[in-house]
C-alpha cells in the first residue's frame, strides 16, 4: 500500500507539473501572438499617419508653390494679383498647418492632452476645389446619385483620393481644366478625377493666371502619390484604375464599399 501510494502521488505530481508547463507554453504563446498583433497595427498606424501627413503636406505645399510663382512674376507690374497670391499663400499654410498639428497630436505620449481635429471628409472637399481653382486650375464638380452614409475611413480615403489626383493635376498635367465625379449607388461610391490633357501653347499659368511652373520647382514631384492612393484604396478593399483618357488627358477612378 506504502508502495502503491506513492506511485499514485508521484504520477500525480508528474501530471500537475506537465500541466503547469502547458499552460505556461500556452500564456507564453498567447503573449507573443499579442505580441505580433501590437506590432503589425502599430506598422499600420504608421503608414497611415505617413500617407496622412504626404497628402497633407504635397497638397498644400504645391499650392504655396504655385502661388509663390505666380507673385514673383506678378510684381512689380501687377501688385493687386500679387497681393492676392500671397494672401492665398497664408491661408494655406495655416490650413497646413492645422492639419499637420492634427496628425503630429496622434504621436504625443498618452499622458498628454489630445487636442485634434476631426478627420477631413467629402464635406469639406469644397475647400480643396476652391484652393485648386485659386491656383489657376479650372475644377468641374458633379455629384450622381444620392449620397449616402460613408464609413469613417472610406470618407476620408475618398477626400485624399481627389485632394491628392488634382494636386497631381496641378504638378504634372500642364492641363486647363479638370473634373471631379462622385458617383453613389447601393453600397459603393466611386471617385472619378480626371483632366483635360495638356493646354496648348504648353505648361498652364500659375495662380492668377501668370506665372509658368519651373522645372526643378516642389512641384516637380516625385509621382509618390498614384501610390499613396493605390495603398487607401487597397486598404478599404476597393479597387482602383488610372490611366489615359480619349482626349488626351489622365483619370484616376476610384470605386469603393461605402461601409
Amino acid at each position: 500500500m506504502i508502495f502503491i501510494v506513492a506511485w499514485v502521488a508521484g504520477t500525480l505530481s508528474r501530471a500537475k507539473r506537465a500541466n503547469l508547463a502547458a499552460a505556461q507554453s500556452r500564456a507564453d504563446r498567447a503573449e507573443a501572438e499579442l505580441d505580433r498583433v501590437v506590432s503589425r497595427e502599430a506598422a499600420a498606424e504608421r503608414a497611415r499617419i505617413a500617407r496622412e501627413l504626404h497628402d497633407v503636406v504635397a497638397h498644400h505645399v504645391s499650392l504655396m508653390a504655385v502661388q509663390a510663382e505666380a507673385a514673383s512674376s506678378l510684381l512689380p507690374d501687377r501688385p493687386a494679383q500679387a497681393r492676392r497670391s500671397v494672401e492665398i499663400i497664408g491661408d494655406t499654410a495655416r490650413l497646413a498647418l492645422t492639419e499637420l498639428r492634427r496628425l503630429l497630436g496622434v504621436l504625443r505620449g498618452p499622458s498628454e492632452r489630445l487636442e485634434t481635429a476631426p478627420s477631413a471628409s467629402l464635406g469639406e472637399l469644397g475647400g480643396v476645389l476652391d484652393q485648386v481653382r485659386g491656383a489657376g486650375l479650372a475644377v468641374d464638380f458633379e455629384v450622381v446619385g444620392t449620397p449616402g452614409p460613408l464609413a469613417p475611413g472610406v470618407d476620408l480615403t475618398a477626400y485624399r483620393i481627389v485632394q491628392e489626383a488634382l494636386t497631381n493635376t496641378i504638378r504634372h498635367a500642364h492641363a486647363a481644366r479638370a473634373a471631379v465625379t462622385l458617383s453613389y449607388e447601393p453600397g459603393y461610391i466611386t471617385v472619378s478625377v480626371a483632366d483635360s490633357g495638356p493646354r496648348r501653347g504648353g505648361p498652364p499659368p500659375g495662380g492668377n493666371g501668370s506665372a509658368a511652373i519651373k522645372p526643378g520647382s516642389p512641384l516637380a514631384g516625385s509621382g509618390l502619390g498614384l501610390a499613396g492612393i493605390a495603398e487607401r484604396v487597397a486598404s478599404c478593399g476597393g479597387s482602383l484604375t488610372v490611366g489615359p483618357t480619349p482626349v488626351g488627358g489622365f483619370a484616376v477612378t476610384a470605386r469603393l464599399p461605402s461601409l
